[in-house]
Formats: C-alpha cells, structure tokens, sequence
C-alpha cells in the first residue's frame, strides 16, 4: 500500500487528485499520503539522492552476514569440509546471493580476511608502529585481544583457516611488517638475532593464535587473557627499552 502511494506521487499530476482518494482506503496511508503531499517535492528526488549510499550500507551488511556465518560454519565443520551452501544456509540467504557476493570459496576465505582486518581497524589498531612506546604496544594488544573477544568465532575461525592453509592475506603481511618495524623502532642496539627474537614474541602476542590459546586452552575469560598478554609485553619491552636483550641467560 505504501509502494502503490509512492508510485503516485511519483506522477505530479496524481498529488492532488488521486492519492487522496486512494487514502481512503486506509487511515494509515491516509496519514501517509497528507504528509507526502506536503513534501511531494522531496519525495520525488529523495531515492535518486538516497539509494547509492544506502545500496552500500545494504551490501555491506549482507557481506558481514555472509563472513559472520562462515566463521560459525568453519568452527563447528572446519574449514575443508564446509560448502558454499551450507554458509549460506547459515546466512539465512539464497545460495544465488551468496555467490553474487563470492563466487568462489577462495573469495569466501579472502572475504573473511578483510573481516578480521576491519576489526583490528575498529579497535584502533595504527598503520604505524614506529613511534609507538612499548607501554602504548602493550595497551593495544590488549585491545585487540578485547576486539577479537567481541566477535570470538570470527577470530577462531580466522585460526582455523590460518592453521590449515597457511593463508596469507594482504592485511596479515601488513600487520606482520608493522610489528617488525616497530621492533626496529624499539631495539635500535639489538643484533639481527636479538631482534627476530623479539619480533617472534611480539607476533605472537599480537596474534589470534595466542588469544585462543589463552581462551579456549587455558580457560581464561577474554578481560584475563588481554591483561596477561599486556603485562607480558609491557615487561619485555620495558626491558628492551632500558638497553636489555632477549637472552635465555643474564
């Protein structure tokens, strides 16, 4: 009904003749009709004005729908045994629809990526590193242990695939350079050694690997876990900072 009053008004001709006939029909589209009548005028621009950007919006909630759902699908099957439509079962979305988005398993996978480096970006996480302080690394690994927490099967099924296929995504190497350079940054007097060492640690920290050790292994809460993975890299960095080295021995 409100379609059909909308597709009226669309005709300039019908804005004073039939639409208010037709609202006799329903005291709703009654109501419905005198307000557009009044705004006829913005009516008619407001979809062209209006659709591209909330087209976007749509997209980009039915794109996280479908990631959402493949992570669920990846935890409880794993990842080689899962099917385009099983996700889409999931997603509550025609298989026709998931394919218009991904049409490949690999895009799938790829799309899930770009998930997981939305939500690093979400949580705050910088395109640099370099003058970062080892306290200010510290607090945002916390974080972004608290952000994975916020969307647990995302970052489990972001594990999983990581673990099975060795996936490396645009975003993951970025991260992983970013975590390198910061190292460079903050242990300028380390040798070559000393310092993969040290971005060996950093990384896994930082990483979902060590999230889901710490959640699903050691049963700690997520709040615990981002703590304890704070106040182990503020220890270590506060040492390196001060002229310490990542040596087994004194």
């Amino acid at each position: 009904m409100i379609a059909a009053c909308y597709r009226r008004l669309r005709d300039p001709r019908t804005v004073d003749s039939e639409v208010f006939r037709f609202d006799r029909i329903d005291p709703f589209c009654h109501t419905l009709c005198r307000y557009a009548s009044s705004h006829a005028t913005l009516l008619m621009t407001l979809p062209e004005a209006a659709a591209s950007p909330l087209r976007e919006r749509q997209q980009g909630f039915t794109r996280r729908l479908i990631v959402e759902a493949l992570s669920r699908v990846i935890v409880e099957t794993g990842i080689h045994q899962f099917s385009m439509q099983q996700v889409a079962d999931e997603a509550g979305v025609s298989l026709r629809t998931l394919y218009r988005y991904f049409s490949t398993r690999e895009e799938l996978l790829a799309g899930l990526a770009v998930e997981v480096d939305l939500t690093l970006r979400e949580a705050g996480f910088p395109k640099t590193l370099e003058s970062v302080s080892g306290d200010g690394i510290a607090v945002l690994v916390g974080d972004l242990w608290r952000a994975m927490g916020k969307r647990p099967d995302l970052a489990r099924a972001w594990v999983i695939t990581n673990m099975a296929t060795g996936f490396q995504s645009g975003p993951r190497k970025e991260h992983h350079q970013l975590i390198r350079r910061a190292v460079e940054s903050l242990g300028p007097h380390l040798t070559s050694t000393e310092q993969h060492r040290l971005y060996a640690v950093m990384r896994y920290l930082a990483g979902s690997l060590a999230w889901k050790v710490f959640t699903d292994d050691f049963g700690l809460e997520t709040e615990e876990a981002a703590e304890a993975a704070s106040w182990a890299l503020r220890t270590l960095l506060k040492e390196i900072e001060t002229g310490g080295r990542p040596r087994g021995r004194p």
